[in-house]
């Protein structure tokens, strides 16, 4: 339950009392000093009735008066505000307090599948996968806070003529020249090869391939990959799993958890029968020699161009593989929610796959979403780069962050370094990306993750001296000051904040939640004594409540609650 809820209520009967036959809507008041809540319906519904809307908001304040409510006024034109009553705001609290879920708003369960990571073997994870790994992370610890039953997965990009290069270049490595490259790949030479050195055969493998006749020897041994040659299969293996033990150790720093990790070539099998069954059906068509499938919708334009499925070489595509992969999802894992979290530049190519799924009725009764994120920029508004100008990857990223925050603080380091880079990551609306400034991330000001942690520590300090001192909070939360209700109404709309949050994807809603919080507490802490308090039970529950909340939205945010910094 949220703090929307009584004056919603309220609204409905009032709306029926005084004939209004709509739904009504609430939202928080943009000056507190009129309210906690506003309604602007009346406006809108006046002019349908036939009536001046403030004399309509009159009529409709006064039948939603209740003992919920301290105020129900009318402003302006016929804006009509609530301020909830001291008691009314002390015994939500207390429910919240109470509850171990505080109060979360749960939704109807669904059996999701989250898509994130994305990363490709033999190259080094970049600045995109930071965004990737840190707000897929995010959302699926909101999407299972809210009840749904949720499945991770990394998705590598494992297959294609990506590894046919990679062979190629471990071939020209070994002393090929011409000719078939296949006996100088030794499966054996890539055990004690690191991440770095396959991106340099993979770079290597890539140059070559600008010549023709290499580019031909590459697409030959990503057929002969893919038909199961056994040495190939066992060198692309041996390098797969170094790539993934790589990508494994940044991920769990980063607190990034897949239940599966699955790549582009465990759909290699699906792909063939699906091909035959879209063309059996005439769904997929031939053009140019290459074979498509028309997609529309899903906020595609009108002259959007087919999904690629199969070029006229008989090689299939990344559309292939993620159609395939979506067919897997929902008939293997009984996906009844599918979220895919990328860069926004893979827009296009997500909504025409969602699309052609659609068309093909793979994911008939399944809801697809796409969660985009924008980039990470420098100070001069361009991709984000090291100071040396090269592009910047994430363990760059990382271990600047681990040492700004080595020279802050003594406790806690990693933690405060990785949740300064994750809090700058979620405290802005994910399509708007944002400007990598380390200074500002790691500061204890302003709205920064440091921020957070601390006020979370400083409120554990408190807590941890009070039952030193053996006093106890209360069991209800009461209200002796209006700083102390300014931060109880602040953490009364964590449960909407998070109900947001999982219905449009999107982890600034708690970022903002916690710092609304924390900010609230401040001045809480500035104005009301607490362990020297008259009565200090009654401001202890109210600390109590405050570091469940920061402590939770911390938690969604994949960041660490530090009880010391």
């Amino acid at each position: 339950m949220s703090v929307k809820s009584a004056a919603l209520t309220a609204l409905a009967s009032a709306y029926e009392l005084t004939g209004i036959d709509a739904s009504p809507t609430i939202v928080r008041s943009t000056r507190p000093e009129f309210g906690d809540l506003q309604c602007n319906d009346m406006m809108r519904l006046a002019k349908s009735a036939g009536r001046n809307p403030r004399s309509l908001a009159a009529d409709v304040a006064k039948a939603a008066r209740s003992a919920a409510f301290e105020d129900v006024s009318v402003a302006g034109p016929g804006f009509i505000n609530f301020r909830l009553s001291d008691a009314a705001v002390a015994a939500e609290a207390s429910a919240m307090l109470a509850d171990a879920t505080l109060a979360a708003e749960k939704a109807e369960p669904l059996r999701t599948v989250i898509d994130f990571g994305g990363p490709n073997v033999a190259k080094a994870l970049h600045v995109g996968h930071l965004r990737s790994f840190v707000i897929g992370e995010s959302l699926r610890r909101i999407l299972m806070e809210v009840g749904h039953d949720v499945v991770s997965d990394i998705h590598l990009g494992d297959w294609g003529l990506q590894m046919g290069k990679l062979l190629l270049g471990a071939a020209e490595a070994a002393g090929w020249k011409a000719g078939d490259p296949t006996p100088f790949i030794d499966p054996r030479a890539f055990d004690a090869m690191t991440v770095d050195a396959l991106g340099s055969l993979y770079k290597a493998g890539n140059a070559a391939c600008e010549d023709e006749t290499a580019l031909a020897h590459a697409r030959m041994l990503t057929t002969r990959l893919q038909d199961g040659d056994p040495l190939l299969t066992e060198a692309w293996a041996r390098m797969r799993a170094i790539s993934l033990a790589s990508i494994s150790a940044t991920a769990a720093m980063l607190g990034a958890h897949f239940d599966l990790i699955k790549g582009e070539s465990d759909a290699h099998a699906e792909v063939a029968p699906m091909l035959d069954d879209l063309t059996a059906r005439g769904l997929a068509r031939e053009s140019d020699g290459a074979l498509v499938i028309d997609v529309a919708g899903d906020g595609l334009t009108d002259n959007a161009p087919p999904l690629l499925l199969q070029k006229s070489d008989g090689a299939a595509l990344y559309g292939t593989t993620d159609l395939a992969t979506l067919r897997q999802r929902v008939r293997d894992i009984v996906a009844r929610q599918i979220v895919y979290c990328t860069d926004d530049r893979q827009a296009l190519h997500i909504a025409s796959v969602f699309a052609a799924a659609r068309a093909a009725g793979y994911t008939d009764g399944v809801r697809l979403r796409h969660a985009t994120f924008g980039t990470v920029r420098g100070h001069d508004g361009k991709p984000f780069k090291t100071r040396d100008g090269s592009a910047a990857s994430l363990a760059d990223m990382i271990d600047l962050a681990l040492a700004k925050s080595s020279e802050k603080v003594a406790d806690s380091q990693a933690a405060v370094g990785l949740g300064a880079l994750k809090f700058a990551d979620l405290s802005t609306p994910r399509n708007t990306g944002y400007v990598f400034d380390i200074d500002r991330m790691t500061s204890f000001e302003g709205r920064t993750g440091p921020y957070l942690q601390y006020a979370y520590a400083r409120i554990a300090s408190i807590l941890d001296k009070a039952a030193e001192a053996g006093m106890v909070p209360a069991e209800r939360v009461s209200i002796s000051h209006p700083s102390e209700r300014a931060v109880l109404i602040e953490c009364l709309w964590y449960p909407h904040a998070l109900s947001q949050a999982a219905h449009h994807l999107e982890s600034f809603e708690i970022a903002d939640r916690a710092y609304q919080v924390a900010d609230a507490f401040s001045r809480f802490y500035a104005d009301c004594p607490v362990l020297k308090a008259d009565d200090p039970s009654g401001r202890l529950a109210t600390c109590k409540l405050v570091a469940r909340v920061i402590g939770k939205c911390l938690e969604l945010l994949g960041m660490e609650p530090v009880r010391r910094m």
